[in-house]
């Protein structure tokens, strides 16, 4: 049965690793940890699923106030490993989520995904999330 924990132990963290990595693969190993404890300060959660003995899914989340839209919890990482996917895990940490966004009164849960993502986005829709804009950035060198 999958249990979802929150990563807070260095150890936890670490167990994390396999499938944040397949998501962001610019991350090191070696600053991993200290990474996601920093970004911790910041108020970001790292749930993961542990199923068979292993972490199979994870899910980076901060809540947060914006103008435009209120209290929302966004979902930075959402990852589940290769071998694990088409079992649901992605779908329970979602639901697990949205039971999050409820217990802090956010007004929605946001996400942002990459365009060539398009497995991820039809769980997305079958979710019944929107493409509410479009998300532009500029690297500052």
């Amino acid at each position: 049965m999958a249990v979802i924990k929150v990563a807070v132990t260095d150890h936890e963290i670490t167990m994390c690793w396999e499938a944040l990595y397949l998501l962001r693969p610019m991350l090191q190993a070696a600053h991993f940890v200290d990474q996601i404890k920093q970004m911790q300060k910041e108020g970001y959660m790292l749930l993961y699923l542990f199923d068979d003995h292993k972490v199979v899914s994870i899910a980076g989340y901060r809540i947060y106030n914006m103008l435009y839209c209120g209290k929302i919890l966004y979902i930075d990482d959402l990852s589940t490993l290769e071998s694990a996917r088409g079992k649901g895990h992605a779908t329970i940490l979602l639901k697990h989520l949205y039971e999050v966004a409820v217990k802090h009164d956010c007004k929605a849960v946001h996400l942002d995904s990459g365009p060539i993502r398009t497995v991820a986005h039809k769980l997305y829709f079958k979710e019944d999330f929107t493409i509410s804009a479009f998300h532009f950035s500029k690297p500052i060198v």
